[in-house]
């Protein structure tokens, strides 16, 4: 990038400067005729203007002088184009005295010199202009792209800390389940507590990541209501329905998986008979929807208590991903049944 740019100044210098002398040796040539001393003052003017300029900007460099108040900017800038154009001035009233033979003692003359100055101020003033402008909107793109780069950062952080509040629930649960089970069957204890292996590696590498494939989603959600069945036995059943065009769609780690807890703890332990946790993806155009239903009732208790670390934080941690694109909502359903709709944008590995 730096290269780029260091690049980009040396060709605005070059052509600005042979530009503005081409103009000015035109003029010399329409009222005075042609002559070769006038390529060798012309030569002459763009390498001292690239020479002086560039110095100049080795000075702002070095002494930050773009960076401090707006006055000392202005201040600064004025006495730069003056002096520049200053030194311009005597440059060419030397050229014009040993290379171009013109009589010294007209030089003299105050209004001339005045003339002479004012004509080099204007390029050095646009040039000067041009850097300023360039030199604000880098130092803007670079203060947004820090501002950009720390609002990525305070997001990911955001997104473990919550990740973080959710995955000790289902661990305490799993681990007193197996506590339970031990004495009564010992077998199906060591496959629990494979499945609970299985299901804290999982969650230890999906913590490094922002999305998963929901396929890696749907085989969290399994071993984790396996590990609920030995709680809840009949009282629990699942059923699981995924579109094959669903399954390499991007979620958000362990984001599927709390509201299938949220449905077992508002719906499956509330009522004797239990019921069934049904996960269903649709893939659309645009977009996937990805429902959880569960026994019971909406009311305001599952509302306020969801508000804690489960739906607020889901609906949190998809508005760090996809903006306005994803959302999630619950909706009361016939037969007393809960519905947790995801919308979620239709992204899958392949366009990531």
């Amino acid at each position: 990038m730096r290269a780029a740019r260091q690049k980009l100044y040396w060709k605005f210098q070059i052509i600005a400067w042979c530009a503005w002398v081409t103009n000015e040796t035109l003029l010399y040539i329409n009222l005075f005729g042609w002559k070769w001393e006038w390529m060798i003052s012309a030569v002459l003017n763009v390498i001292f203007g690239i020479s002086i300029t560039h110095y100049y900007r080795y000075l702002n460099e070095k002494h930050q002088w773009l960076n401090r108040k707006s006055s000392f900017v202005i201040r600064t800038q004025v006495i730069a184009i003056g002096g520049i154009a200053f030194l311009l001035t005597l440059f060419n009233i030397f050229i014009d005295h040993f290379i171009l033979q013109t009589n010294f003692q007209m030089y003299l003359n105050a209004f001339y010199l005045l003339q002479v100055f004012f004509n080099f101020s204007k390029p050095v003033s646009i040039w000067i202009l041009i850097y300023y402008f360039y030199q604000n909107s880098q130092k803007q793109l670079v203060m947004q792209r820090k501002n950009d780069q720390l609002e990525l950062t305070v997001q990911e952080s955001e997104g473990r800390i919550l990740r973080a509040q959710m995955n000790p629930h289902f661990v305490f649960n799993a681990l007193n389940s197996i506590k339970a089970l031990i004495l009564e069957n010992p077998k199906k204890a060591r496959e629990s507590i494979n499945n609970l292996s299985k299901l804290l590696r999982s969650s230890l590498l999906t913590e490094r990541k922002k999305t998963i494939p929901l396929s890696e989603e749907i085989e969290t959600i399994v071993e984790y209501l396996e590990l609920e069945k030995i709680r809840y036995e009949e009282r629990l059943t699942y059923s699981i329905e995924i579109q094959d065009a669903c399954k390499n769609i991007q979620v958000p780690p362990m984001l599927i998986q709390t509201l299938v807890e949220n449905g077992i703890k508002h719906g499956i332990s509330q009522t004797i008979a239990g019921g069934t946790i049904q996960i269903k993806a649709v893939c659309k155009e645009n977009h996937a929807e990805i429902s959880v239903q569960n026994p019971g009732k909406l009311n305001e208790d599952i509302l306020e208590d969801d508000k804690g670390v489960g739906l607020e934080n889901s609906k949190f941690r998809l508005k760090l991903l996809f903006g306005d694109k994803a959302e999630i909502s619950l909706h009361q359903l016939p037969n007393e049944k809960v519905e947790a709709l995801i919308t979620i944008p239709n992204i899958n590995q392949e366009k990531l």
